[in-house]
């Protein structure tokens, strides 16, 4: 597969909206994952005649998944985990980027009900060795 069939392929899986979501495409670790991966559905895309007509390209996808679907389905997740774990993605999903240590992530406090149900437990001693 060329890088630009590359890109085609991360855009067409993981297309990003309106909302601020990038295309799969502008994800470094996406490309990283996309380009180390095996799976025989990049061979398969890489090697169809339509796959070059940016009309049939969601057709020749939406094939390939139906013929091969387990394959389809690991190329996916195996996209999805680098995806939604980059900074922009977070960011636009309204999450913040930056990483949990050291000042962690605001919670919302415990309501009273909650710490009167949990008191018990909080005061008993250690139950193991």
């Amino acid at each position: 597969m060329t890088s630009a069939q590359l890109r085609q392929l991360a855009n067409l899986l993981l297309p990003g909206d309106e909302a601020g979501l990038p295309q799969g495409s502008l994800v470094p670790d996406v490309m990283l994952a996309l380009a180390e991966s095996s799976s025989p559905i990049k061979a398969l895309v890489g090697s169809h005649p339509d796959f070059a007509d940016a009309k049939k390209r969601t057709a020749v996808l939406s094939s390939l998944e139906q013929s091969h679907p387990q394959d389809f389905r690991d190329l996916v997740l195996s996209l999805i985990k680098p995806y939604y774990e980059s900074g922009p993605v977070l960011e636009a999903m309204g999450w913040r980027s930056a990483p949990p240590q050291p000042t962690g992530h605001a919670i919302a406090p415990m309501d009273a009900e909650l710490s009167q149900a949990l008191a018990r437990v909080a005061a008993r001693k250690r139950m193991w060795r």
